[in-house]
């Protein structure tokens, strides 16, 4: 990364990404296919459950079950937002899937507050704690405090900020190392029909300026990674991905940094995953509305 790039790269970091699975086992094989370290499954109060990914930049892709579907469905009845926008996604979409990003916080309610200055914030915030099991059976508990953004009512995207309550995180080094030399996001790749509906509320949530190119294309530099929304022309020309997307603003794909490209091909080799080089990138297809996973080796 250069001076430049750096001078550009804001304050607000990526958390973690959400990716909706029928189950934990599918997601626990799907990713580990592909060469993942998969976190022993955990299961949340509220119903939900999941089987982590983490990698060494901080960031993880949380994929995320209905374990209890009673309390699922006693949790999505009593109003808790965090099953509400999981379950509004999972009945408009086919699974996998990518629905959700959340921010880095060190103050959900200040967050919340700031997003309501721009009457983007839903009202409620969801706090919560889980048991969780480390890969050598040591047991701790974790928890945290969620605020969400408003959605328009076309998106198939949604956003929040996570802070953690917990004083002291958990040792999860040995978790962070993958077969497939998977070290952290490179960028999230969205589209939008109409990128400008969706600009106020991605440089609220990233609290980043948007860069644009000429073809009306949008950049948000996180402190961590970035943020890309692109045309359906460049997601063909830069990662294959020749689905039409959605009317409203959606995930298309998550771009990986690698150091060596031959890690990631050998594990999809192994695993028996099709994937093509496009604009210098190994794509793999995920989930079944056309988006991807993609291993970019990082700049030296």
């Amino acid at each position: 990364m250069t001076g430049k790039d750096e001078d550009r790269r804001g304050t607000r970091a990526l958390d973690h990404v959400v990716l909706p699975f029928a189950s934990l086992d599918e997601a626990r094989g799907l990713l580990t296919g592909l060469g993942f370290t998969v976190a022993p499954d955990a299961v949340h109060p509220f119903g939900t459950g999941n089987a982590c990914v983490f990698f060494a930049d901080g960031t993880y892709f949380e994929p995320l079950a209905i374990a209890d579907p009673a309390a699922y469905q006693a949790a999505k009845t009593a109003g808790n937002l965090f099953v509400a926008r999981d379950a509004g996604f999972r009945s408009r979409h086919n699974l996998p899937s990518i629905s959700a990003l959340a921010f880095r916080s060190v103050d959900a309610v200040g967050d919340r507050a700031a997003l309501a200055q721009n009457r983007l914030a839903e009202a409620e915030l969801v706090e919560f704690s889980r048991n969780f099991q480390t890969p050598a059976g040591v047991d701790g508990s974790v928890s945290f405090r969620l605020a969400f953004a408003s959605a328009e009512p076309d998106s198939h995207v949604y956003f929040f900020f996570c802070q953690l309550l917990h004083a002291e995180a958990p040792d999860r080094s040995a978790l962070t190392h993958h077969a497939n030399g998977v070290s952290g996001l490179a960028r999230i790749v969205l589209s939008d029909h109409s990128p400008d509906k969706s600009r106020e509320l991605l440089a609220t949530v990233s609290d980043a300026r948007a860069d644009e190119s000429g073809h009306g294309e949008l950049c948000f530099e996180l402190a961590n990674t970035s943020l890309h929304v692109l045309s359906n022309a460049s997601l063909v020309e830069n990662y294959g991905v020749e689905q039409d997307a959605p009317g409203g603003l959606s995930v298309r794909g998550i771009v990986l940094n690698v150091a060596d490209m031959a890690a990631p091909r050998a594990c999809l080799a192994a695993g028996g995953y099709s994937a093509k080089m496009t604009g210098g990138r190994l794509v793999v297809p995920f989930g079944a509305n056309g988006s991807f996973i993609a291993f970019e080796e990082s700049p030296a």
